[in-house]
């Protein structure tokens, strides 16, 4: 882009930024928050108004001049797909959700299999797809380590070494995120602590292992091959030796878990969500200093998480498209 294509871009990309908060709007509101000039306010809305991403809906009551124009985002201008793939004792589910751009569900489908299989899911995809042509978004929870659409560790077993966004993308050309599902949990709790700039999230299933999502500066870190927060991996137990404690030792398991966390990343505030645990009364970090132990907090709903963090995702990435 030359100079001048970047700065309109770059103008366009902060009015619609206004937009996404699901807020109505006029000129001149938005050009004070934005900076930019009426005329340039005047091109923008035009260009927002000719692709249909925002609706002109009335006029503001008059307060004895003249009546200010009211804009507000066409909330079906695209809808989203959410899937969570998430793993039972038994069984592996597909939760998928398709909603409009205020988080709205306009439709919900569940499937349970005993296999968990890629074929599976492009099925529903493909399903969902055909009855609904506006979803250009489709915002994935996976449980394991993805890196640019490759799937690696994984609780779903026949997901591993599989390229699914190629998979994907054989059949759908629209915008696509691919995340771990604690990184995006996280995501969800940071939105509903945006003030908390470093935090971490923390989640101790029934089965498999521990997974963590930690918020930097604000963004989420996703580390060298998006394999940070893999405390599975720490070298204080064996595989076979987190499984027993899980079942024996739950809390002790997750305590020194967290005292690591809390040594290599010094969160502000860890959110912890177990399936083995009912709560954090008792539950002390006793290896780490008082002044350095991060505000501990327990959330019992991890599903909210991810569906509060796929659409946030899921926003952001529209936003980052080219106009």
């Amino acid at each position: 882009m030359s100079k001048v294509n970047d700065l309109k871009h770059m103008n366009i990309q902060k009015v619609r930024q206004c937009f996404y908060d699901g807020k109505v709007w006029t000129k001149t509101q938005l050009a004070d928050v934005t900076q930019l000039s009426l005329s340039s306010m005047t091109n923008i809305l035009q260009q927002l108004l000719t692709n249909e991403e925002i609706f002109f809906i009335g006029e503001s009551a008059s307060t004895g001049g003249r009546k200010s124009k009211q804009y507000v985002l066409n909330q079906d201008y695209c809808h989203i797909l959410k899937i969570i793939l998430k793993r039972q004792i038994n069984s592996y589910e597909f939760l998928c959700q398709n909603v409009n751009l205020f988080n709205q569900v306009i439709s919900s489908q569940n499937i349970s299999s005993l296999y968990g299989s890629v074929d599976e899911l492009i099925s529903l995809v493909k399903n969902i797809l055909t009855n609904d042509t506006s979803i250009k978004m489709i915002c994935l929870s996976i449980p394991g380590v993805c890196h640019d659409g490759y799937i690696d560790v994984c609780d779903f077993e026949l997901f591993e070494n599989v390229n699914l966004s190629q998979k994907m993308n054989e059949f759908y050309d629209g915008q696509m995120v691919l995340e771990n599902d604690v990184n995006i949990a996280s995501i969800g709790f940071y939105h509903h602590y945006p003030k908390c700039q470093h935090l971490a999230f923390v989640y101790q299933p029934t089965v498999q292992y521990i997974g963590c999502g930690m918020i930097i500066n604000g963004k989420l870190y996703n580390g060298f091959t998006h394999f940070a927060g893999e405390l599975r991996y720490l070298p204080f137990y064996t595989p076979e030796q987190q499984n027993q404690m899980l079942k024996t030792q739950p809390k002790e398991l997750l305590e020194k878990q967290l005292s690591a966390l809390c040594c290599v990343v010094n969160p502000e505030m860890i959110g912890v969500c177990s399936d083995v645990i009912d709560c954090l009364d008792d539950f002390h970090l006793d290896a780490i200093p008082w002044r350095h132990r991060p505000q501990l907090i327990y959330v019992k709903d991890l599903d909210s998480l991810i569906e509060d963090g796929l659409y946030q995702m899921s926003i952001q990435k529209i936003l980052e498209e080219d106009k």
